[in-house]
């Protein structure tokens, strides 16, 4: 199945008419056949709990596929079974019927994350502008100068819907420097160019919740 393989984790939107918010559960691929795919017990993001519904309770489903887009699918309950450990049958459209969030390689979403920064002749603490997993837009405080071309080290706190948060260190380079205006402050934008892989999938996966977030909202 292109783009979607066994282990691959999945993000279950429900929600509620009487409530505002939706609610948001992680899970992942265990096995699938034509008509079907299997995941295991999905989990609250929030709360940590276990979600055990009924035949027939309805989702928006999402995953990152191989190519790093984003895609997206409504599906439902259609049941239980027990494999090496219980699962929940969920009806699969098809990799041609899904819909094709984003096509970039690398989703640019706008979010204030707290980033320490060090250079050569400056260093200090900000928030981004905007992160992908292909590099950031950091905000720069008056009199903190950094230059194009040069090559900073990154500390950037990653807060997950789950409640958990990851500190992850990376080398970055200016790629360029933006004064302020009117109505921005002075910015700089950087590119990743030393970054374990796990920690990239983190910030992707990271980009893509805030992407499906901001979604379901306009939805509702």
């Amino acid at each position: 199945m292109q783009n979607l393989k066994v282990g691959t984790p999945l993000t279950l939107e429900l929600h509620k008419p009487e409530e505002e918010e939706s609610h948001r559960y992680k899970c992942k691929l265990v096995d699938y056949d034509l008509n079907n795919i299997y995941i295991d017990y999905p989990i609250h993001m929030e709360t940590g709990r276990t979600g055990f519904f009924l035949e027939g309770t309805q989702f928006h489903a999402s995953f990152v596929g191989r190519d790093q887009s984003v895609y997206w699918f409504k599906t439902k309950v259609v049941a239980r079974k027990k494999m090496n450990i219980p699962v929940i049958a969920l009806p699969f459209p098809g990799m041609d019927e899904l819909r094709r969030i984003q096509r970039r390689k690398y989703v640019r979403v706008e979010a204030s994350v707290d980033v320490a920064v060090e250079g050569e002749h400056a260093a200090f603490p900000t928030v981004t502008q905007d992160i992908s997993g292909g590099g950031l837009m950091i905000l720069q405080p008056a009199g903190d100068l950094l230059i194009q071309g040069e090559i900073i080290q990154l500390t950037v706190v990653v807060p997950m819907n789950s409640g958990d948060t990851h500190y992850r260190e990376m080398t970055g380079k200016v790629i360029r420097t933006i004064e302020a205006n009117e109505t921005q402050p002075a910015r700089v934008s950087v590119e990743f160019i030393e970054i374990p892989e796990k920690d990239r999938q983190l910030i992707i996966r990271y980009c893509f919740e805030q992407q499906m977030q901001s979604r379901m909202k306009a939805l509702n």
